[in-house]
């Protein structure tokens, strides 16, 4: 029987503030901890280990960390507070460039499902609709209201770059505003405090299905031209952490690789069902529909190739993030595959 994990929430600050999950012990079990930016589906190969007990079987006992929008994530697992991180190349690589080395085991999603969703009100307001063209769609963003989780996150980057590639100034010709963690966006824009919400699935597919809103841009399924490929989420680790404790770090790649091979072999439904001790409260359909969504982006073989590592840098770029220029092998350490 596999029941839940703690996955803990952290604020600002980046301090431990409260368990959302029960607990359960684990006998002769090594610790680890995993930070991860917020609760959806881009960590989904979490939830689907945890369930289908895989760390279990490497002998682990994993604990999460919530850390509410990018960047404590990183942190945590920089200070010692954290072994691991499940994170975005836009998140780390910044941090690599400051000499805050972190390197990436296992590739697990590969394509970006931060998707954008805007109000039924603004969508009509705009004079746009789902089947509008890309371009139309993101002209649609000026002077609107933007919700991401927090400024520098993965979310804050993705409607920055959009706006920039549209020949907006992403300052002055949109506000986009750090809300916080999934359900305050989602809560924001069903209250019109925003517009539009940048925001992994399946936070935006709840407020579609509730008829408070419209999936304006679909990055699961490869909308955005600028990044066809990207380096979604990966599990990141310092290198002092791999030279110390080799074995944990093979040990969290197979759970974690098992549990991406899990998610690409089994039906959306069985998908469904191995996360809904995190999403149980969305409606069935709208899970079911939001994990096909997630399969195809599932990195097969955890590697990492040029043309993911190309699309992240590229948004970093045009957010000033980055100057350095990285090669996979800067960043990535395939040898525990």
């Amino acid at each position: 029987m596999h029941t839940r994990r703690s996955i803990l929430k952290v604020g600002a600050a980046a301090t431990a503030l409260a368990s959302i999950t029960g607990t359960r012990s684990v006998f002769a079990a090594e610790p680890v901890t995993i930070t991860q930016a917020v609760t959806a589906l881009a960590f989904i190969q979490n939830y689907v280990a945890d369930s289908q007990g895989f760390f279990e079987t490497n002998d682990l006992n994993a604990h999460f960390i919530d850390t509410r929008g990018g960047g404590p994530d990183v942190q945590l697992v920089l200070a010692g507070r954290a072994d691991f991180t499940t994170n975005d190349g836009a998140q780390v690589l910044p941090a690599v460039q400051r000499g805050q080395k972190l390197v990436c085991v296992l590739n697990l999603l590969n394509r970006s499902i931060i998707n954008v969703t805007m109000s039924k009100r603004a969508a009509e307001a705009a004079g746009v609709s789902e089947s509008s063209p890309f371009d139309a769609k993101v002209a649609a963003l000026r002077n609107m209201r933007i919700g991401v989780t927090r400024p520098g996150s993965l979310t804050w980057q993705t409607a920055r770059s959009n706006l920039i590639n549209a020949g907006m100034n992403p300052d002055t010709d949109a506000q986009v505003i750090g809300v916080g963690g999934a359900s305050a966006l989602a809560a924001a824009l069903e209250n019109d405090n925003i517009d539009a919400m940048y925001i992994s699935v399946p936070i935006g597919d709840r407020v579609v299905a509730r008829g408070n809103g419209i999936t304006l841009i679909d990055n699961a399924r490869g909308e955005d031209p600028n990044i066809p490929y990207f380096l979604m989420e990966g599990l990141w680790v310092t290198p002092q952490f791999i030279d110390q404790h080799p074995e944990t770090v093979g040990k969290v790649v197979k759970a974690l690789h098992s549990a991406s091979t899990f998610i690409v072999e089994k039906s959306s439904e069985e998908v469904a069902d191995a996360v809904s001790h995190v999403f149980g409260q969305i409606d069935r359909d709208v899970l079911v529909a939001a994990c096909e969504r997630v399969k195809g982006a599932v990195s097969v073989d955890g590697m990492v190739r040029e043309e993911e590592l190309d699309s992240t840098t590229k948004v970093l770029r045009e957010n000033g993030f980055l100057t350095e220029n990285f090669t996979v092998s800067d960043i990535f350490d395939p040898r525990f595959l």
